[in-house]
């Protein structure tokens, strides 16, 4: 049987492909434009550069199929894209999309490299790339802290209020903290909040130092840490700066590779 396609001449069927593909194009950037909140159908013609009559069409289209949904502020994110985007987030799988940026940073500095997550009160340590230093740190892969006392954990904390801070550590302290210890616990979480990242000097008296930063999902919201650690004589106040910009670099890195987009002003 002859199809009305197998008709058209080669010139004619790539033609149609490309304007599908155009269309296509289209549909995705209204799309990438609704992330950002509600928009009404004229707006988007404006920002894209399409008649009204064709956004219209698409945005139709859209709310049709579920990606999009009609608010009192124009069109916004529809009900299949937000099942989508749970789904998207459920099966992430963090070690695998991290493990390569954390070759990278151990290669470029000699460090140790860590990543983890929050399990309630405590941080999970999820993989580690060994660095070059001879005396290495003791922490491995499924080792579990009080999110409290590591330099990863407080990395996995900075989104949290002071209150949160506070019963954290006194929690880690059972109990025995002073209100003056508890004070300038959270005036140090103040501080590493503010830079973006956390400065750590183990407690345990293993001379352990650690810079600690967040990976951002694409809620926007932390999901894992990454952490470079060494013994103190190794990571010294002199290399931090440079050990900084590296490890902030690999964490946004990792940021955009599990979906994280910073908000357009």
């Amino acid at each position: 049987m002859t199809t009305v396609a197998d008709e058209k001449t080669p010139d004619e069927r790539g033609e149609v492909e490309v304007k599908g593909a155009q269309t296509l194009m289209r549909a995705l950037d209204i799309l990438d434009e609704v992330i950002n909140g509600p928009i009404r159908a004229a707006d988007l013609a404006r920002k894209l550069g399409m008649s009204k009559t064709t956004a219209h069409r698409l945005v139709q289209a859209l709310k049709a199929r579920g990606y999009l949904s009609v608010t009192n502020d124009g069109f916004g994110l529809g009900p299949k894209l937000l099942e989508l985007g749970v789904m998207a987030t459920e099966q992430i799988d963090y070690v695998r999309i991290a493990r390569p940026f954390m070759e990278e940073l151990s290669e470029l500095t000699g460090f140790c490299v860590f990543v983890g997550k929050r399990e309630g009160d405590w941080s999970r340590h999820l993989d580690r790339v060994t660095g070059r230093q001879r005396l290495r740190v003791a922490t491995a892969p499924g080792d579990r802290r009080l999110i409290a006392e590591t330099g990863l954990g407080k990395a996995l904390l900075l989104d949290q209020d002071e209150a949160t801070w506070a019963q954290l550590y006194r929690d880690s302290r059972k109990g025995t903290a002073s209100d003056e210890q508890v004070a300038a616990y959270v005036a140090q979480m103040k501080v590493h909040q503010a830079r973006g990242y956390v400065l750590h000097d183990s407690e345990a008296g293993d001379g352990v130092r650690s810079i600690a930063v967040p990976v951002r999902d694409a809620r926007r919201q932390i999901c894992i840490a990454l952490s470079i650690a060494s013994a103190a004589h190794y990571l010294t106040d002199d290399i931090v700066p440079d050990l900084v910009t590296a490890i902030v670099r690999t964490a946004g890195k990792v940021s955009a590779a599990v979906g994280y987009r910073p908000a357009r002003s």
